[in-house]
């Protein structure tokens, strides 16, 4: 089969690099990618010759690769993100297409990514789940540019996740959940149509609250402007990956953002990633992530 897994991670060499100097707070121990208190285990996940014979293995084009979330740190500024940048550059190939990272908090975010498009190497940005309050020059380049834009969990601060790996297991969902219904209520689809939002694992819990949130707006409840689309409307305009390891979910992910809109998303080389990709949901993708080309200005 043809098409592109639009949701594999892959740890930057550049990355590898500043950890062996201990440079960045980075340090490698015991084979793991130690960051902020977090451990990598590198192998595959250090390993784009790996990540080549997946492709190989899956018959597919190629990969879009970004970063694993662990190495978003909005807390480190532009000279983390240019690291992670130059190292992302590093990856290319024809069979691997790579996510950018921007320094989504520091208010250099909307030049960055505007620099970064006119380069013709990235196929668009990779975004964690902080708080999105304060990003409307970032949405205004981000649509300008048409940028396919993968939403991804970062970690939740709740510390009732600490047991039985919900951190994963519901964490992922809720964060993911928590940045779809910022876009939706905050009307970022309705206002920067060109941006292509992707939420990673299925959108998390965001096809299951649809009919609330909607609900939430036709009662007017407190906190809510007007919106200039319906929840159903702004979620037609998402994209989502199909890792959801569920036929159900699934379905109501096709009945929600739309048959065409569910793309093929192993989150390799991760545990909880899939591990066949489908060969039905690979090929819209391949012109979704063709590497930027555009040059717009941040305002």
């Amino acid at each position: 089969m043809a098409g592109w897994d639009v949701h594999t991670h892959l740890i930057p060499p550049t990355v590898l690099t500043a950890a062996h100097r201990g440079e960045f707070g980075l340090s490698i121990d015991s084979g793991q990618l130690v960051v902020d208190a977090q451990r990598l285990p590198l192998g595959r996940l250090a390993d784009p010759a790996a990540l080549l014979q997946w492709i190989a293995d899956q018959e597919l084009d190629g990969a879009v690769v970004s970063v694993p979330p662990a190495l978003f740190r909005y807390d480190a500024g532009v000279e983390w993100a240019e690291l992670v940048n130059q190292g992302l550059r590093e990856l290319v190939t024809p069979q691997l297409r790579v996510l950018g990272q921007l320094p989504l908090l520091d208010p250099s975010a909307p030049a960055v990514a505007a620099a970064l498009a006119g380069e013709g190497v990235f196929s668009g940005f990779a975004l964690g789940t902080p708080s999105y309050a304060g990003l409307e020059p970032v949405w205004r380049v981000l649509h300008e540019l048409e940028a396919f834009t993968l939403v991804h969990p970062g970690p939740s601060d709740d510390k009732r996740l600490d047991s039985f790996y919900l951190s994963n297991l519901l964490g992922n969902p809720y964060e993911t959940g928590v940045a779809a219904a910022s876009l939706v209520f905050a009307d970022v689809p309705g206002r920067f149509p060109g941006i292509r939002f992707c939420l990673c694992h299925g959108g998390g819990v965001t096809a299951t609250l649809a009919g609330r949130w909607q609900r939430g707006i036709d009662q007017g409840r407190p906190g809510i402007d007007p919106l200039s689309l319906s929840v159903a409307e702004a979620l037609r305009r998402f994209y989502v990956d199909d890792l959801v390891h569920d036929d159900a979910v699934l379905e109501l992910l096709t009945k929600t953002f739309g048959a065409e809109r569910v793309l093929a998303g192993s989150d390799w080389p991760f545990p909880m990633g899939s591990d066949v990709v489908s060969a039905a949901r690979s090929g819209a993708a391949g012109e979704l992530t063709r590497p930027l080309a555009k040059e717009v200005v941040a305002s």
